[in-house]
């Protein structure tokens, strides 16, 4: 659109600027006198030169234009044609003595928003008032609508998320870059389908499920499904999906953006299994293991170490306590639980192994103590083993 729009965002936005087009200057003076009276929001600018009603519309923010039909060098269609051809979409309103069914209908044909003939009485601004209020207030909801729909489009196609928008039939509509390079179709593959192509076989009716949980607004609104690409290769997704309602509450769409998990999934369980392998080997030492992260909390401790200081409960569920707290706790069992405490505390500063370090117990035995240092992905950590001595140590 050439020429600056009114900007409905603005702080101005409640103001209509009117451009009046008409060559009888007195008509002009009286008809912005009777609109700015009607409505103080109303900001007149008269014009009997067309040429100048375009460059007004061109340099100026302009709501709507009022334009006679008969004018001495050109007519009321002629300039809508020129405002047109300029890309400018403000609504265009004829405002004329000439009345005709013709006329009206050609004005229409033609693109004007309205036509309103003159009658000689003051009350033709009232009405003129209140199609040119009407015809803005439209303009500007369709103005609002589209640049919300662009910003969607805009935030669709860059999302680094697959996205798919179905209508309210789950037919898609839409399928951004993303969706295409995370399943290996190309939208024009996909527009007007289902997700069959990209469901497998074992997950269709758990998907259709979903699909009639979505369509009647009722749930199914996350989930996580194996699904297939275009070359046959079988992924993990996880899927978020936004329900759109009418006014009425009624589904009329659903945005289901996706990402591919699959290579999180298959992390996720090495690493299980790497803990569960682990766990299993600390449990079957026939020493104590303490294993704790840079933050001095407790990662992992075996069943022996609760057996060697007699803890009660679940080793499992040590997980995140406070080293120092349970370093306290165990110091009972020494016969100097001070030292045993201050001796933990300069082994963490030194971070320098530690090996068959004797420490008495207060029952008269004595613990063997072995230390490492050892490097976390997330930073430094501690490993901690005791055994009872034995008479050969």
């Amino acid at each position: 659109m050439s020429g600056p729009p009114a900007d409905h965002r603005s702080e101005g936005a409640s103001t209509v600027r009117v451009l009046h087009v008409d060559d009888d200057p007195a008509y002009l003076d009286l008809t912005a006198t009777y609109l700015e009276r009607i409505d103080e929001a109303f900001e007149v600018t008269s014009e009997t030169d067309v040429d100048a009603a375009l460059d007004a519309l061109e340099t100026g923010p302009i709501d709507c234009v009022v334009s006679d039909y008969e004018m001495r060098e050109t007519d009321g269609l002629t300039l809508l044609q020129r405002v047109r051809d300029r890309g400018i979409e403000v609504p265009f309103v004829l405002f004329t003595g000439k009345g005709s069914e013709e006329i009206a209908s050609e004005a229409i044909s033609a693109g004007a928003t309205d036509y309103i003939q003159k009658r000689g009485r003051n009350d033709q601004y009232e009405v003129l008032a209140n199609r040119v209020r009407n015809a803005v207030d439209r303009h500007r909801s369709r103005v609002a609508l589209a640049e919300s729909e662009e910003r969607l489009s805009r935030f669709i196609d860059q999302s680094p998320l697959g996205t798919i928008e179905y209508d309210d039939a789950f037919r898609i509509v839409r399928v951004n870059p993303a969706a295409e390079e995370i399943l290996g179709y190309a939208e024009s593959e996909l527009l007007g389908g289902t997700w069959l192509p990209f469901v497998p076989e074992p997950e269709r009716r758990h998907v259709a499920a979903l699909e009639r949980d979505l369509l009647s607004n009722r749930g199914g609104f996350q989930s996580v499904n194996e699904n297939v690409r275009s070359d046959g290769e079988r992924i993990r997704c996880a899927w978020h999906n936004q329900v759109v309602t009418d006014a009425d509450g009624a589904v009329i769409g659903v945005f289901s953006q996706f990402e591919d998990v699959t290579e999180a999934t298959a992390r996720k369980r090495e690493i299980e299994r790497t803990n569960a392998v682990l766990s299993t080997a600390l449990d079957a030492l026939p020493v104590g293991m303490l294993v704790e992260d840079a933050d001095r909390r407790v990662l992992q401790v075996n069943e022996r170490l609760y057996e060697l200081f007699d803890v009660e409960g679940d080793p499992e569920t040590a997980a995140g306590r406070d080293c120092e707290a349970l370093a306290a706790e165990l110091s009972a069992s020494f016969a100097d639980p001070e030292a045993f405490v201050e001796r933990i505390e300069a082994v963490i500063e030194g971070r320098r192994p530690v090996d068959g370090e004797r420490i008495a117990l207060a029952n008269g035995g004595t613990l063997i103590l072995t230390y490492r240092p050892i490097d976390l992905p997330d930073g430094e950590g501690h490993l901690w083993a005791y055994r009872r001595a034995r008479s050969t140590d």
